[in-house]
């Protein structure tokens, strides 16, 4: 048992090492979700049953279909796994190394910053097919099974629209102030605000839509949608927890992130930062776990079980916040005792 001491003592003991965790886990899942969606992707250029249906709408309808749901889907994902190794290397030279390759590091961070914020701009094309999906038209436009219109509004337009106008220029913002080597405390102000915004419009605002989405009559859903579906006391509770939980977690988190957004990094107290961060990660895990347990999308074939799914959510590496905000409540207890 000794060696695990020093163990613990050497890598356990360091917030560095835990961010590194965390950056494993964003890069290792951006990876399999590419593979995944590259799979995807590939299934559908070859996929004649869909083409054949896709064809028989007008071409402007083709090009947004194919151009969403094939190559800028392609692309949004691929980035993010690039996006990933730029983070994790960095993180792992933090780690090692220490300070010595700060210049090293930054560059890194750019560049991972950058192809996040592509990962959002990809998104656009998909935001216009879901639009153009609702216009009047007298087309009866193909979308996997001909999907209600409502469904790509709600779930897709309106949403992944907020997304793309507010995070890529917070993420572009951020980027620039440590390319430019901005102050500590720019640095960090910009952080918060990223953080936070990632927390109102990445997660509830965008899962809040989706539950308007879930509300949607869909006849592929078994006849269980709308108010059937929402009142089953454990999607209520998703529910809940989702509207109003998220929507608390992101208001305290803005409260703790003040200090930070006003440059006063030296005021952040470690205690709560950590336990926003294990609300956030136990956020995902509840839902993880109430996928499988309620039987996952084969018994519930709605909008919400296919976005929590593993397969489909590509935010599930958030879930490995727990392991940076338990060692921040740990060091902020201390700091606090001393």
């Amino acid at each position: 048992m000794k060696w695990m001491g020093k163990w613990l003592e050497k890598y356990a003991g360091s917030m560095r090492f835990w961010i590194l965790i965390l950056a494993s886990v964003y890069f290792g899942y951006a990876v399999y979700y590419a593979v995944y969606g590259l799979g995807f992707t590939l299934q559908l250029t070859h996929d004649q049953y869909v083409y054949g249906l896709v064809t028989k709408n007008p071409w402007w309808w083709i090009i947004l279909y194919y151009g969403s749901e094939g190559v800028a889907g392609a692309v949004s994902i691929v980035l993010r796994a690039f996006a990933g190794f730029f983070a994790f290397y960095a993180a792992l030279l933090w780690w090692r190394k220490k300070d010595s390759t700060l210049p090293e590091i930054r560059k890194k961070v750019s560049t991972a910053l950058l192809l996040e914020s592509g990962f959002f701009l990809a998104l656009i094309p998909s935001i216009i097919a879901a639009f153009a999906y609702n216009l009047p038209t007298n087309a009866y436009l193909f979308y996997f099974e001909h999907t209600p219109e409502h469904i790509l509004l709600l779930g897709t337009a309106i949403p992944c629209l907020a997304i793309v106008l507010v995070v890529p220029p917070l993420l572009l913002k951020l980027r620039s102030n440590i390319k430019h080597e901005a102050p500590t405390q720019e640095i960090i102000k910009w952080s918060a605000v990223t953080g936070v915004a990632y927390l109102f419009v990445v997660f509830w605002f965008n899962y809040t839509m989706l539950w308007a989405a879930a509300m949607v009559p869909y006849p592929r859903a078994y006849e269980v949608y709308g108010l059937n579906f929402l009142l089953q006391p454990t999607n209520f509770l998703s529910f809940a927890v989702t509207v109003f939980g998220l929507l608390a977690l992101a208001a305290v988190a803005l409260k703790v992130a003040l200090p930070a957004i006003r440059k006063e990094p030296q005021k952040l107290n470690l205690t709560h930062l950590g336990a926003v961060m294990v609300a956030f990660g136990s956020y995902f895990l509840f839902n993880t776990l109430y996928y499988y347990l309620t039987g996952t999308y084969a018994a519930h074939p709605s909008v919400w079980y296919e976005v929590i799914g593993p397969l489909h959510n590509p935010n599930l590496w958030g879930l490995a916040f727990i392991f940076v905000g338990v060692p921040l409540i740990v060091q902020g207890t201390i700091k606090k005792r001393v």
